[in-house]
């Protein structure tokens, strides 16, 4: 990682009372406060930001500092390193419009703030699909307090946002992740089955795909007039993509396919079953499994609100096989179906998130295209 090892040593350099391997302990603190949503040369460019160290090309752009934003402002423009950003969710407003909703978190060197995009933006702000570690500069916002008592920064119809540099996620362009990670670059000649499609209810939405690929589980994207191909297109269809790029979001690499791809259907048989994995055998990372288990211990579905302020429900089961057990949380529609399971159902789930928590061990989670079928 070229750009991580210059930014590590102009920060070293620049800073000699800090210790390479204390400036590392810091890069691992600041992706665990992300959650996990900043990559390593996310966290490298926000410390350097924060130490002062390599400032950003629009340093000389007369923005307001993060951490001088307070509630009231009209018209406010500030600068800074994407840390993580949501989905766009759909809402009923009190007079029976359809709203639309994204959430960023972004930080400059003198501290962090949630900027919301609403309608329109958040559509825009979605089909650019950034990661963590862009620098993007966000005019015309308006501030508030949000539902924690945290000011946020709105960004509505007079509002703007410029990409000032993206961050090119490389996960799949390397061999250090998990297996069975899918091999894809948009260079690659991509070759996936349709495993499970579901349309964007944003007319601009792309439209969401599981697929089985040569090399494991991947989900991708589909935008613009591509969204509807794929719908035509049909679950079950095996098809080839050509100039297609990845992002990474929650943990999870996605692949983007738009007006400049080229999308065919195949004849031939050419991606095979997929493979179920043992449960001891499954490792955390932007892989996604399938399993089949017994359920060992259910719980019942219980509503939270979410970081972004959206209510959903979640459910718990205990999966285990012969080689291991493990705890999966079932989320939306995935935590109702457990309503219908009980202790002793066998279950087949294609396309879960596994990650270690904070003891270390390991547990999974469904994704919204996550299959889930009793045996």
């Amino acid at each position: 990682m070229p750009a991580f090892d210059d930014l590590l040593n102009q920060i070293l350099s620049g800073n000699p009372k800090i210790g390479r391997d204390e400036l590392l302990t810091m890069v691992e603190r600041k992706k665990e406060e992300s959650h996990g949503l900043l990559s390593d040369e996310g966290a490298i460019r926000l410390l350097a930001q924060q130490l002062s160290v390599a400032p950003p090309a629009s340093s000389d752009l007369k923005d307001q500092r993060i951490s001088s934003v307070h509630a009231g402002l009209n018209d406010s423009t500030i600068t800074g390193l994407v840390i993580s950003i949501s989905d766009v969710h759909e809402f009923q407003r009190a007079g029976g419009t359809q709203g639309k909703v994204l959430r960023m978190r972004v930080g400059d060197v003198s501290g962090e703030i949630t900027s919301v995009f609403w309608d329109s933006l958040a559509d825009t702000v979605a089909r650019e699909a950034l990661t963590p570690g862009s620098q993007v500069r966000l005019l015309h916002g308006y501030t508030k307090f949000g539902r924690a008592g945290e000011v946020e920064f709105h960004l509505g119809s007079r509002a703007n946002i410029q990409i000032l540099r993206r961050a090119q996620y490389q996960g799949f362009a390397t061999n250090n992740l998990p297996a069975p990670s899918p091999k894809v670059g948009t260079k690659d000649l991509l070759r996936v089955r349709l495993l499970k499609l579901q349309k964007s209810q944003s007319d601009q939405g792309p439209t969401w795909a599981l697929c089985s690929s040569e090399a494991g589980l991947i989900i991708a994207k589909f935008w613009d007039n591509q969204a509807q191909n794929v719908l035509e297109l049909g679950e079950g269809s095996l098809v080839t993509i050509e100039n297609h790029w990845v992002t990474e979001r929650n943990g999870l690499a996605y692949v983007n396919v738009g007006s400049k791809a080229a999308v065919k259907k195949e004849s031939t048989d050419f991606v095979p079953d997929i493979p179920l994995a043992d449960i001891s055998s499954l490792r955390a990372g932007q892989s996604l499994w399938s399993v089949k288990g017994k359920i060992a211990e259910r719980s019942d579905v219980r509503e939270i609100e979410t970081k972004e302020g959206r209510r959903t429900r979640v459910s718990n089961i205990d999966l285990e096989d012969n080689s291991g057990r493990i705890r999966v949380s079932l989320w939306d529609a995935h935590a109702l179906k457990t309503e219908s399971l009980k202790i002793g159902d066998t279950v087949r789930m294609v396309g879960i998130k596994v990650r270690e928590n904070m003891n270390g061990e390991k547990e999974a989670s469904t994704v919204f295209l996550t299959q889930l079928e009793k045996s």
